[in-house]
């Protein structure tokens, strides 16, 4: 199960008592009887690209891969559709709060998220959501974060096409736009936001952990910050357990094959919901990156 706070980062099982995996974000997939190879990267959605030039692995896995996975491929010619799955038309942040709630949301999102809350007024709460912990994000990114270029999920998909790679996307648009938007009721969605703005520090410090755990490569840590949010946001196995699982079934075509470079968000790898341990159930053998 997972929860919203990486979730919304964008965007299993617990470490007490069950094995953990080792310190990596990177690892080699073996198909035991062909022997053919590939690789799975744990991206975070806000790094920037220049991120691959200091670390060597991660850039010759992906530049001798013949395809590229990744969760999913921007297209302009769709985007304000995506947009308007964010939005609720007729309805408002306003008309759904009392004047008490509303006046905390414009206290304590205003100035993160840099602009007058009138101007989101009729945004999904998720969406706002997605845009609040994003600036948090950016706020307590490190130096050791802090890299130049497009982000790296979307450099993989458009590097990769340009290269002559073959590009095989997780989902569209779209489908990742109704996963996130609107896979919980406009009054969960809510619910949460408030509960994110009138627990601030507790925001700012999962936000702090998330990134030194991204940075020291720990997955374990990662998964055990967001399991630590799910008393407070609920099982949120849409996100996560759910996709996986639908994944499998374009990714082992492409495992089978060899020579394949899959990128996803980081929490898409550990727990026993894990891209790992769901791969590995298949009959790959799954390591660290040495």
């Amino acid at each position: 199960m997972k929860k919203l706070g990486f979730a919304i980062l964008f965007l299993t099982t617990f470490i007490s008592g069950k094995a953990q995996l080792e310190n990596s974000l990177l690892w080699e997939i073996e198909n035991t009887e062909t022997k053919q190879k590939s690789y799975l990267f744990g991206t975070y959605h806000i790094l920037g690209s220049d991120y691959i030039d200091d670390h060597q692995k991660v850039k010759e896995a992906y530049q001798k891969a013949t395809d590229v996975v990744v969760e999913m491929v921007v297209d302009s010619s769709r985007l304000m559709e995506v947009m308007m799955i964010g939005m609720m038309p007729g309805n408002s942040l306003k008309a759904m709060t009392d004047s008490s709630d509303y006046a905390l949301l414009k206290e304590k999102l205003e100035p993160v998220i840099g602009m007058n809350l009138a101007l989101v007024d009729q945004f999904k709460p998720m969406t706002i959501a997605t845009l609040y912990s994003l600036k948090l994000a950016e706020a307590e990114e490190s130096d050791e974060l802090d890299y130049e270029g497009m982000p790296i999920d979307l450099f993989f998909a458009a590097d990769g096409k340009k290269s002559g790679k073959k590009i095989h996307p997780l989902e569209t648009m779209k489908e990742q736009a109704e996963i996130l938007y609107g896979s919980f009721t406009i009054e969960e969605q809510l619910e949460w936001l408030l509960e994110m703005v009138k627990d601030e520090e507790g925001a700012e410090s999962s936000t702090r952990k998330v990134i030194e755990a991204y940075l020291n490569e720990d997955l374990n840590a990662m998964l055990a910050e967001s399991e630590d949010m799910e008393e407070q946001f609920g099982d949120l196995d849409v996100l996560i357990k759910n996709r996986n699982e639908k994944w499998i079934a374009t990714l082992t075509p492409l495992l089978d094959k060899g020579n394949a470079f899959i990128a996803v968000g980081a929490l898409h790898l550990p727990g026993d919901d894990g891209l790992i341990k769901l791969l590995r159930k298949e009959g790959y053998k799954v390591s660290p990156s040495k």
